[in-house]
C-alpha cells in the first residue's frame, strides 16, 4: 500500500524508537546514504519513497469498519508494530518532520507493507538476510549513463567486434569482446593528455574504479571524450595489449633490481612506447592514412623493448635519489612515474 510520509513520522520520534519499533540497529547518523536520503526529502520528497519500501510487522492490523463497507480503506489500526526494514528511512521522516512540517512530508508518498502472523516471520527472515540477495553496485555500472559511453555503444561495431561496457557481460564465439577494464586500459595509454596520471589510474583495479566513478572529470574526459570511435578503441587495444605482450616476452633477469619497473609498472613502459611511434591524437581519425596495423604489429614490440631499458636507467637514477631497497610499491607510485619521465 502507498501512504503519506506524514503518517509515519510518529513511528520513530523519540531516544526510544528503535526499542520499541524492534529494528535491527539504531539511527546510523550522517552516513552517506542517511544524508541522501535526507536530501531527497528536503529536495524531492514526491520521490522519496519511490526506490524501496518500509516493510513493518504486527500482531494486529484492523481495518476500520466504515473504511471497509465503503470498499476501501482509508484508515489502519496497527497493533504491536516492529521496523523489519527500514528504519534509517523513517528516522528521516521524523527529522522532516520537524525540519518541514507535514505539509512538507504529506507531499512524500512511502510504499508500505505490514506482515502478520507466519508471514511476519517470513519477512523478517528474508530482510535479515537480504545482503546475501543483493549483488552491491561499483563505478562500473554507472558507466552505461554516460553520454559518451552511449555514444560508443550505438556506433557501428560490426566489423570490430562487440563493446560492452557491463558487468558479467558475454560475445558470441565469433566476436572479440571488449570490456570496459581494457578498453579503458588501452585509451588510457594512448591518450592525448600531457601526463601520465590517466594510465597509472588505470593500471590498477581500485584506479579503475575511482576513474569510473568520476564520469565528466577532466581525466574520465581525457580517455572517455566525445570522439571516441570503436576503429580507435581497437587501435588502443591492439597496441596496448601488443606492448604488454613484448614485457612478457622479456627475460627474467630484465626485472631485477630497477627492472621492478617492468613487473610493477607495465602500463608506465607500455604508454611511453606507443606515444614513440603512434599518432596518439589521431586514434579515433577513422579517416587517418597512419599505418595503425603495420606500426603497431611490426615495430611497437622492437620499441616497447628499447622504451623499457631507457625508462629502467631512468628509474635507477631516480632511486638513486630516493635511496634504500627497491620495492614494489615505490615504483608503483604517480610521484615516482613523473620522475622517471623528468615531471617531477
Amino acid at each position: 500500500m502507498s501512504v503519506s510520509a506524514v503518517e509515519l513520522a510518529g513511528l520513530a520520534q523519540g531516544p526510544d524508537a528503535v526499542r520499541a519499533l524492534g529494528a535491527r540497529r539504531g539511527f546510523l547518523g550522517e552516513t552517506p546514504a542517511n544524508l541522501e536520503l535526507r536530501r531527497t526529502l528536503a529536495e524531492r520528497p514526491e520521490h522519496f519513497g519511490r526506490i524501496h519500501p518500509i516493510v513493518l510487522g504486527a500482531d494486529e492490523v484492523h481495518v476500520p469498519g466504515l473504511a471497509a463497507a465503503r470498499g476501501g480503506v482509508s484508515a489502519l489500526h496497527v497493533y504491536g508494530v516492529e521496523c523489519i526494514d527500514g528504519f534509517q528511512r523513517l528516522c528521516a521522516v521524523a527529522d522532516g518532520l520537524d525540519r518541514w512540517g507535514p505539509a512538507h512530508l504529506d507531499r512524500a508518498t512511502v510504499r508500505l507493507e505490514i506482515h502478520c502472523g507466519r508471514a511476519r516471520n517470513v519477512a523478517r527472515d528474508l530482510h535479515d538476510a537480504a545482503y546475501r540477495h543483493v549483488n552491491v553496485p561499483t563505478a562500473q555500472d554507472g558507466l552505461v549513463r554516460c553520454p559518451n559511453i552511449q555514444r560508443l555503444m550505438r556506433s557501428d561495431w560490426e566489423k570490430e567486434g562487440s563493446f560492452s561496457p557491463w558487468r558479467g557481460a558475454s560475445a558470441g564465439p565469433s566476436k572479440r569482446l571488449y570490456t570496459m577494464p581494457v578498453v579503458t586500459r588501452g585509451l588510457a595509454c594512448l591518450s592525448a593528455g600531457p601526463g601520465p596520471e590517466a594510465a597509472h589510474m588505470a593500471a590498477t583495479d581500485e584506479g579503475l574504479e575511482v576513474l569510473w566513478g568520476s564520469v565528466g572529470s577532466a581525466l574520465y574526459l581525457e580517455i572517455f571524450h566525445d570522439r571516441m570511435s570503436p576503429l580507435g578503441v581497437v587501435r588502443a587495444v591492439k597496441a596496448y595489449e601488443a606492448a604488454r605482450a613484448a614485457l612478457r616476452r622479456l627475460p627474467a633477469r630484465s626485472r631485477e633490481r630497477a627492472g621492478h619497473l617492468i613487473s610493477y609498472a607495465p602500463d608506465l613502459v607500455a604508454r611511453e612506447a606507443c606515444r614513440k611511434i603512434l599518432p596518439v591524437a589521431g586514434l579515433h581519425d577513422e579517416q587517418s592514412r597512419f599505418d595503425w596495423q603495420g606500426r603497431i604489429e611490426r615495430d611497437l614490440p622492437a620499441e616497447t623493448e628499447r622504451t623499457a631499458a631507457d625508462l629502467v636507467r631512468r628509474y635507477e637514477t631516480v632511486h638513486a635519489r630516493h635511496g634504500g631497497k627497491h620495492y614494489k610499491g615505490e615504483v608503483e607510485r604517480l610521484d615516482i612515474w613523473r620522475a622517471i619521465l623528468g615531471e617531477g
